[in-house]
């Protein structure tokens, strides 16, 4: 399924150097696919990339991609940055993933929510479970914070980006820090 004005082109992407390590951005059109964060080394996230989209194209980053590029570094180097604007393409979520995700990108900067108070959010409380699948899904970390949900016992819970647990306590501290 292509993005509305994107026809048949492949999807591009550029990776960047952040405080919190290599993120890399994939596009479709002017809407983000996917954002891989976190990585220790260039050539890690450029494979991972390739893996996950075989006909994405590196380039060199559009006007666009460059003012997302610019929000997240600043977002990264602990500045409070609204980055709920950010267009990203939902296609390959099914409904209930981005009801799951809307929500979440609802939680404030330096703010938490538990994996079962989330679902609550959008009226499902007994689906704690499938709103944890949805966001261990998340294609958008940072843009769609799930980083900001954690267990009801207040421990931390999993994230799934590339600095697993580690890079989510990094997040929280450095929201809580820069409220």
């Amino acid at each position: 399924m292509s993005v509305k004005g994107t026809g048949g082109a492949p999807p591009s992407f550029t990776v960047f150097k952040t405080a919190i390590g290599w993120c890399g951005m994939v596009m479709k059109g002017r809407n983000v696919k996917r954002l891989f964060i976190g990585y220790s080394r260039q050539h890690q996230i450029k494979r991972h990339i390739k893996e996950a989209f075989r006909d994405a194209m590196d380039v060199y980053p559009s006007r666009g991609m460059r003012a997302i590029i610019k929000r997240l570094g600043r977002y990264c180097s602990g500045e409070n940055v609204a980055l709920g604007g950010v267009p990203v393409d939902w296609s390959s979520l099914t409904a209930f993933q981005q009801k799951a995700l809307r929500a979440a990108a609802q939680i404030p900067y330096g703010s938490v929510v538990t994996y079962s108070g989330l679902p609550r959010k959008i009226d499902t409380p007994k689906r704690a479970r499938a709103v944890g699948n949805a966001l261990a899904q998340n294609p958008f970390p940072l843009l769609i914070p799930c980083h900001r949900v954690i267990k009801g016992d207040g421990s931390i819970g999993g994230f799934s980006a590339a600095g697993g647990t580690g890079l989510k306590i990094r997040l929280l501290k450095m929201e809580r820090t820069k409220r």
